[in-house]
């Protein structure tokens, strides 16, 4: 090959390589982001996998092990705190046992719902893409492996910004990161250690659960009130009677989520007068408001943007 079209081809390899690098920022098709997001999604739910992961919300650092095995199209994934309050949580399908150990028998608690880093994202996660713009990123290296930073920027002031670091071959997600409005990271974990795949299980206290479960969630009976309007992509996926620790009596639990972001509607007979309170906690992640609504006393609150707490609390209403 002559000398003038050797360079002729290197110039076109680096031309295509400058392009996909700049591909690299720029936002995927409908059709090839939500093939990606589902892929990323399918590898939390099939792979089994164990190590140990950080947990950052605001000032507050946790350290906790995972053990996720996948076996007949069944997931069961059990999560041990390693600093702070002894606590174990077994997630299964559509609920999460929490039993905590602190001081004489343990306390187990059941909850809607069985979402967990790095399970993170919704089993039809395509979907997502009506909601957040999704890009690729740059190259990392977390616990030793190699990931490539995946964006989801949203689309509305109804959600926050979520960044995930994917295996390379994989695609489970080793790192994770919520970002507010202001580019603000507000919750973010990492793994430390993984083994993905059979392997040599890390070193881990083990706790046996309480031979007593707690009894099932008990579905809501009756819908007194009505949403007239939910902000977009957002929809109702529980709806259960729980007993809150400084209630006297169960509470209707409604949860809705958009896949990412999840809002829990509290619901309890107003026994007192109510003044209308609205809050955000100090690491500005929870948001918080309450309001009377004719005989009943409504909380909303959610790691998730004011306007969509807000636009939730203000379209409850009397059926």
């Amino acid at each position: 090959m002559s000398a003038p079209a050797l360079r002729s081809v290197l110039a076109l390899v680096l031309g295509l390589t400058c392009i996909a690098e700049g591909a690299a920022n720029e936002a995927l098709s409908a059709q090839e982001a939500g093939q990606w997001l589902q892929r990323v999604a399918d590898s939390a739910r099939r792979l089994t996998y164990e190590g140990k992961f950080v947990f950052q919300q605001g000032d507050v650092l946790q350290t906790m092990y995972v053990v996720s095995r996948a076996s007949g199209g069944q997931k069961h994934t059990q999560l041990v705190t390693l600093d702070g309050t002894p606590r174990e949580l077994l997630c299964r399908e559509g609920e999460t046992l929490i039993v905590t150990h602190e001081g004489g028998a343990p306390r187990v608690e059941r909850r809607p719902g069985s979402r967990h880093f790095p399970d993170l994202l919704p089993a039809n996660a395509a979907v997502l893409v009506n909601w957040y713009s999704v890009r690729w990123g740059e190259n990392d290296r977390v616990a030793g492996l190699d990931c490539r930073w995946l964006e989801l920027a949203p689309r509305d002031v109804y959600r926050w910004r979520h960044e995930l670091c994917v295996e390379k071959d994989s695609l489970l997600p080793l790192k994770a990161v919520m970002v507010n409005e202001a580019g603000r990271p507000l919750q973010q974990y990492a793994f430390t250690e993984v083994t993905i795949g059979t392997g040599v299980r890390p070193a881990a206290p083990q706790r046996s659960l309480p031979a007593v479960e707690p009894p099932p969630l008990r579905a809501s009976t009756a819908d007194m009130l009505t949403l007239r309007q939910l902000p977009p992509g957002y929809t109702r996926i529980a709806a259960v009677k729980r007993r809150l620790p400084n209630r006297p009596q169960e509470v209707e639990h409604w949860l809705y989520s958009d896949g990412l972001t999840y809002i829990s509607l509290f619901i309890e007979p107003a026994t007192r007068p109510l003044e209308p309170f609205k809050g955000a906690s100090p690491r500005g992640m929870l948001n918080l408001l309450s309001r009377r609504v004719g005989n009943w006393q409504v909380t909303v609150l959610g790691d998730a943007p004011w306007p969509a707490v807000e636009a939730i609390a203000h379209a409850v209403a009397e059926r």
